[in-house]
C-alpha cells in the first residue's frame, strides 16, 4: 500500500513540474505543453500532406490550432528553422522533462 501511495505521490508531482518545463530555442521560450500541442498539431498536418515532414512553418503558423506562444514566432524570418529545432523535442517531450536537451530548463 505504501509503494502504490509513493507512486502515485511521486506521478502527482512529476505532473505538477512538467507544467514548469520551458523549451528555449534562440531567443524565444515555449512551455513543454505548448511543444506537446505543436507535437500533436505536426503529426495531424503530416498526416493530412507528408510533404510538410520538413516542418515548414506557413501551414503551421496558418493552422487555428497552434498555441498562442508560437505566434510571435511565425512573424520572423527564420521561424522555419526553428519549427525544425523543436521538432525533436515534441517528438520526445518526455525527455526534456528529465532535461535531457540542453534547450530544456526548469526540470
Amino acid at each position: 500500500m505504501n509503494a502504490l501511495l509513493t507512486a502515485v505521490l511521486c506521478l502527482c508531482t512529476l505532473a505538477a513540474f512538467s507544467d514548469c518545463v520551458t523549451v528555449q530555442v534562440g531567443k524565444f521560450s515555449f512551455s513543454l505543453e505548448s511543444v506537446k500541442k505543436l507535437k500533436d498539431l505536426m503529426d495531424s498536418s503530416v498526416t493530412r500532406n507528408p510533404q510538410l515532414l520538413s516542418a515548414r512553418s506557413a501551414p503551421l503558423c496558418a493552422s487555428p490550432d497552434l498555441p498562442k506562444e508560437f505566434l510571435s514566432l511565425c512573424d520572423t524570418p527564420d521561424a522555419d528553422q526553428i519549427f525544425q529545432d523543436l521538432q525533436p523535442i515534441a517528438s520526445s517531450p518526455e525527455l526534456c522533462e528529465i532535461c535531457a536537451f540542453a534547450a530544456c530548463a526548469g526540470c
